[in-house]
């Protein structure tokens, strides 16, 4: 008897363990993650808008918080992926060059994303869309990514339209059937409502990382001709030319300074029904109160182009200085909001700086996951900020190696924000600047020289943050050191 009593006591613990860990299963927020092509930080109607229409996103933020200093972690879109996916600064990951050689790819295998470490966490996973980090062998497959759709090598699909045309020399994985008529933004929110359903019963991550609002500019003709008739009864040119009248001139480029856009605006609005329908997809399933939805965008929005570049662009990131390529605010702010229905405080607003790096520790944080510090080396949580808490994070490092001036109208810089304060040390030219962001946010006074101890301060901070992350040329790094002692070198400024 006491045998048999002795046995049924040996069982009540692990009965009891496994139990507590079928609740934990449960009790796991499933995270999607909304990520959206050449987005600007002004391109929702909740940010600024005056033209784009986004009730979807618009309730987003109405049921979550808004963050209204979040950026990128490179201007571009393959750097910028590189910092989302590691959790690291893309300098650290990637080669001075963004052009890769044979078989290597942008995110080295090395490398544990957020999709290997929640997959390790019991997370089912699933990426759809735009990857551009990798070809064969170097897919979201291959990061910890169990469901795979669509996901291309380029950094854009050949056309939105069926049939999903695809750049030379890439790849899709999983392509999306379809058929005439189809677009492409439609097909890919099908997937993703599908994978909801299939994937409720355990703690799922699912990326959608749109195509859109990427080039090719091209939207359904009844929502473009309904913006063109926005544009008409406010009184507002139709741009989207080459010669649109709102072009202004700036040092580095031309940049748009209005919204006018009207099949820009149509893609917008068929990429918020994307994410409307996600969120429907969450009720249905009865997940909706258990899923975080996390919205951003990769870079700033397409506004400038080169001196002697003859193209339309998409859009304008006004107050904002430039847009996509640039090192200026316009090129790396993006918009961020998070629902996490009964952890956040609805319809709040957050002004604690958030940069691309800083969601994979974030989302470990937010599952309860175990933090990789070794890999998300400069990504910093901001869990306490979703909980309402307001704080400075420590400053922000971007080396911006790649220059096309001829295509978007930039040139290789170093940046440091820290605070209220930015810092941009240009590669190429003579010249330091020195920002207050928040009395010019347009980045149009150079306090460089009123305020030298603070620019010294900032390039020798900006100097030391290089110098573990490495990757700049030694040539770089040298003119980057007489440019600090010439700092030194100058006279304080009078109060």
């Amino acid at each position: 008897m006491r045998t048999l009593l002795a046995a049924i006591l040996t069982l009540i613990p692990a009965f009891a363990i496994r139990t507590l860990s079928a609740s934990d299963e449960l009790a796991k927020p499933n995270i999607v993650l909304f990520f959206v092509d050449d987005f600007g930080a002004r391109d929702l109607s909740c940010y600024g808008s005056g033209l784009y229409e986004t009730p979807n996103m618009d309730r987003l933020a109405a049921e979550g918080m808004r963050f209204t200093d979040a950026y990128s972690a490179y201007p571009r879109c393959v750097p910028s992926r590189v910092g989302l996916l590691s959790g690291k600064y893309p300098a650290r990951v990637q080669f001075e060059s963004d052009q890769r050689k044979g078989k290597e790819h942008h995110l080295p295998l090395s490398e544990v994303s957020f999709g290997e470490a929640l997959k390790e966490y019991g997370y089912e996973t699933c990426y759809i869309g735009k990857w551009h980090l990798g070809h064969e062998g170097g897919d979201p497959g291959a990061q910890g990514f169990d469901t795979v759709i669509h996901s291309g090598s380029a950094g854009a699909t050949g056309s939105f339209f069926h049939p999903f045309s695809v750049e030379k020399g890439h790849s899709v994985e999983n392509p999306i059937a379809s058929q005439e008529g189809d677009y492409l933004v439609d097909r890919m929110t099908d997937e993703a409502v599908k994978y909801i359903d299939s994937a409720k019963a355990k703690p799922f991550l699912m990326v959608m990382a749109h195509y859109a609002v990427h080039t090719p500019i091209e939207a359904p003709e009844d929502i473009t001709k309904k913006y063109s008739k926005k544009l008409r009864k406010a009184g507002v040119e139709i741009g989207g030319k080459n010669n649109d009248a709102d072009f202004v001139r700036d040092r580095q480029g031309i940049t748009k300074t209005l919204q006018n856009n009207p099949t820009y605006a149509a893609m917008i609005e068929k990429t918020d029904d994307s994410l409307g329908r996600i969120m429907r997809a969450l009720e249905s399933a009865g997940v909706a109160n258990n899923t975080v939805v996390i919205l951003t965008s990769d870079h700033g929005g397409l506004s400038t182009r080169g001196l002697g570049n003859k193209r339309a662009v998409a859009t304008s990131n006004a107050p904002f200085r430039q847009g996509k390529g640039s090192i200026f605010e316009g090129g790396t702010r993006v918009p961020l909001i998070v629902k996490w229905p009964n952890k956040i405080e609805p319809g709040t607003n957050s002004s604690v700086q958030v940069t691309g790096t800083d969601h994979y520790p974030t989302m470990l944080e937010i599952t309860g996951a175990p933090l990789r510090p070794e890999q998300h080396v400069d990504g910093r949580s901001y869990l306490k900020a979703l909980q309402g808490e307001t704080y400075q994070r420590d400053a922000m490092f971007w080396y911006k190696w790649q220059a096309r001036p001829d295509s978007t109208g930039d040139t290789r810089a170093l940046s440091l924000v820290d605070g209220n304060f930015k810092l941009v040390q240009w590669i190429d030219e003579d010249l330091t600047e020195l920002f207050d962001l928040s009395k010019d946010i347009s980045e149009r006074t150079n306090l460089a020289d009123q305020m030298p101890e603070r620019a010294e301060s900032m390039l020798q901070e900006l100097l030391e943050m290089e110098q573990t992350v490495g990757n700049l040329r030694e040539k770089g790094r040298l003119e980057l050191e007489r440019r600090l002692e010439r700092t030194k070198q100058r006279p304080s400024a009078k109060p």
